[in-house]
């Protein structure tokens, strides 16, 4: 059943974007674009989110309920800028390899917006220690994530999930959520593709792992992201997978309505419990009310 159909039914479909971005590079300069990069060389709003998630719905008919913002730099004043824009959960960043931990969280907290801290992530896959993850001091910080009840997000290359395994496992008490599902290899790396396969499999099997099918959009490519999530809906279940858009990136490779359509369509035959899960609520679940 198309979301139309569905919609012509009584039973629209309602979509929380669990992964987008907005900066401000007057007040946060983010050093890894310039003019080579004119999709994303300029700055993005909330507003500006908001108006295209929301047209892009719309325009496949469903409804847009909110979304999770995410961090895009290492940068606590970053994540304190994206607190008081915010209009739902924000995964920001604090120094997990840094002594205090606990208190810049109580200070991020009972800052402007503070209550809508969800989650921390940090850059690990370009991170200068490849290695980031297993630092003792990191171990340490996910400690305090575990009892301040944030979550985790992960962003990593495909050779990095099995550290994420090793880490995920060492602490069950922190929920953690791999973005973009690893950032899976090509289809032509047959052997990268095994790997990241076996690698994606170890983490769906602990408890305390979710997902987000985002940041692998192709346009015109439908095809990857029945493949990649056919093979992720197996390995994880619909309710720990989630979609996000990656916006603005997105806009590198496809747009944010094509994106969207290429999810509705691609879920379009599973059950209306796994649609719901995948478009709203594990989101809901892993990060909170959104708007």
């Amino acid at each position: 059943m198309t979301a139309r159909a569905a919609a012509g039914r009584g039973t629209r479909r309602s979509i929380v974007d669990a992964h987008a971005h907005v900066w401000d590079r007057a007040r946060t300069p983010i050093d890894w674009i310039d003019e080579s990069l004119p999709e994303i060389d300029r700055d993005f709003s909330v507003a500006e989110l908001h108006e295209v998630a929301r047209a892009a719905a719309t325009a496949h008919g469903v409804e847009f309920a909110g979304g999770v913002l995410v961090q895009a730099l290492n940068d606590s004043g970053e994540t304190a800028d994206l607190l008081r824009a915010a209009r739902g959960p924000v995964v920001g960043w604090a120094d997990l390899d840094a002594p205090g931990l606990d208190s810049r969280l109580a200070e991020l907290r009972q800052g402007p917006g503070g209550h809508r801290l969800a989650g921390l992530r940090h850059l690990a896959h370009v991170d200068p220690d490849p290695e980031w993850l297993l630092r003792p001091q990191v171990s340490r910080g996910l400690d305090v994530l575990a009892a301040s009840g944030l979550v985790f997000d992960l962003v990593l290359r495909p050779w990095q999930l099995e550290l994420a395994a090793r880490v995920a496992a060492d602490h069950p008490d922190v929920l953690f959520v791999l973005d973009h599902l690893g950032q899976p290899p090509g289809a032509a790396a047959r052997d990268e593709v095994a790997t990241w396969e076996r690698d994606l499999r170890t983490l769906a099997d602990l408890p305390n792992m979710v997902a987000k099918i985002s940041g692998i959009a192709v346009r015109g490519d439908r095809a990857r992201l029945e493949r990649l999530g056919g093979f992720a809906l197996d390995a994880f279940g619909a309710d720990r997978l989630m979609f996000g858009s990656d916006w603005p990136l997105v806009r590198l490779a496809d747009d944010y309505g094509s994106w969207l359509g290429d999810h509705l369509a691609w879920s379009a035959a599973l059950s209306p419990d796994e649609q719901l899960a995948l478009d709203s609520a594990t989101a809901r679940r892993t990060y909170g009310a959104t708007t």
